[in-house]
């Protein structure tokens, strides 16, 4: 997952990582990157290298977290949307109190809470969702462990 632009060389490391696991186990490859950054506009896609007549064009897939839809992942049942709808409400809510972050978490919890999932299932969503956007004071991590009660 990227979160930012980086170095803009997502593209290139893209590649190189499709070079290198399609090289070790020979097999065939297919990459996505998760774009969770918080510009409409950044969208890598193709890596180009050509120097002395040779060159190569990669493609690769990207999901852009920014171009979901918030009622639509509250509505999905599939236990990845409640990780998109992570995402993307931390990105649309970046300069907020840790208050209202812990309201937001909160009601995260509860859309984790009625999608049917098994145990280890449920326990990674929420190790995400507990830690992807963290808290400016870390007091405020207990209080939300607190209220959710998870077991």
């Amino acid at each position: 997952m990227q979160s930012s632009k980086g170095n803009g060389d997502l593209a290139q490391r893209m590649f190189e990582y499709f070079y290198r696991i399609s090289d070790k186990y020979k097999v065939p490859v297919t990459a996505l990157a998760i774009l969770a950054d918080g510009s409409k506009n950044y969208r890598p896609g193709i890596y180009v290298q050509e120097f002395m007549g040779t060159s190569l064009t990669y493609r690769f897939n990207s999901y852009k977290i920014l171009d979901q839809d918030e009622i639509v992942l509250r509505g999905d049942s599939n236990p990845f949307a409640v990780v998109v709808l992570t995402a993307l409400l931390a990105i649309l809510h970046r300069n907020i109190t840790d208050e209202q972050l812990k309201d937001i978490k909160h009601d995260l919890y509860e859309e984790m809470i009625k999608r049917e999932m098994d145990k280890d299932t449920r326990q990674g969503i929420y190790d995400f969702l507990a830690r992807y956007v963290s808290f400016k004071r870390p007091e405020m991590f207990i209080k939300f462990h607190r209220r959710v009660n998870f077991s």
